[in-house]
Parts: structure tokens; sequence; C-alpha cells
């Protein structure tokens, strides 16, 4: 046991003379975080939960949702009470919604809804969000729909 001790400190004490010391210098400093535009978007809690929308809207909460899917798709049925813009008319058609309290954007999935909440909020509806998940997460939680037209 004694020999393979001297052996491992024959090694270690190798390694050590060959590696080269760096003295510890003064602690770095965080990295200040990077500049913010003055026009942009604040984009934090840009995102709900179909949950959390369907408890604010069945406590008579003001929201104003927002379907951005295209006609065909909401042919299938729409959260009661949604105002229906599709994506692609969001930027002629944003004013309609300007004036909302509170704004809840949602497609089918999620995706279209982020980009049109990120828009509004570029256009000063700083109270817009996009509902994660989209119709799908809606109805998995038992969120109801109608028509579109009635």
């Amino acid at each position: 046991m004694d020999l393979f001790r001297r052996a491992a400190r024959r090694v270690l004490n190798t390694v050590l003379d060959k590696t080269p010391h760096v003295p510890a210098g003064p602690p770095t400093q965080p990295r200040p975080a990077p500049p913010v535009a003055k026009n942009a978007p604040d984009l934090s809690n840009i995102e709900c939960g179909a949950q959390e929308l369907k408890e604010r809207l069945d406590a008579g909460e003001s929201v104003t949702v927002i379907d951005v899917r295209e006609p065909q798709e909401t042919d299938a049925g729409i959260i009661p009470g949604a105002v229906l813009i599709p994506l692609g008319q969001i930027e002629t058609r944003w004013d309609e919604v300007k004036d909302a309290d509170e704004a809840v954007v949602y497609c089918a999935l999620g995706a279209r809804s982020l980009k049109a909440a990120s828009f509004l909020r570029s256009k000063g509806v700083f109270n817009a969000t996009s509902m994660d998940g989209g119709i799908v997460a809606w109805t998995e939680i038992g969120g109801r729909t109608v028509s579109k037209d009635g």
C-alpha cells in the first residue's frame, strides 16, 4: 500500500509541477443587461394559461378575447364573446381592441396569438396577452365554445 501511495504522490506532484499557476484575480462583475429600446414592448407576462382565462371569464372580469385564427378554423367554434380578427388582418384592425381593459389573444395552439399579442403591445395595448396552448388548451380544460355566428 505504501508503494502505491508513493507512486500516486509522484504522479500528482509531476502534474502539479507542470500545471501553470494562475493567480486568482478580482471577482468578476456581472454583465449589465442589454439596453432596451425606448419603444420596445414589455414582453414580461405575455402569456396566460387557458385555465386562468376561464376562471377570469367565469368570475365576470372584463377581458376582451381575440381569436386570430382564419375563418375556416373558427367554423368549429370560438370562445364565447371573442372578437374575430385573423392574424393577417391584425395590423389594419388592431384599433378595434385598442381600448380594451385587458386583451387575451388566442389561436389554435398559441404561436400566432403570441405574434398578435406582441404586435398589440407594440401599438400601445400593453395589457395584451397570448393564451398558451390556444383553443386546444381551452377545450382540454373544459372551456365552452360557441358557433361564431351566435
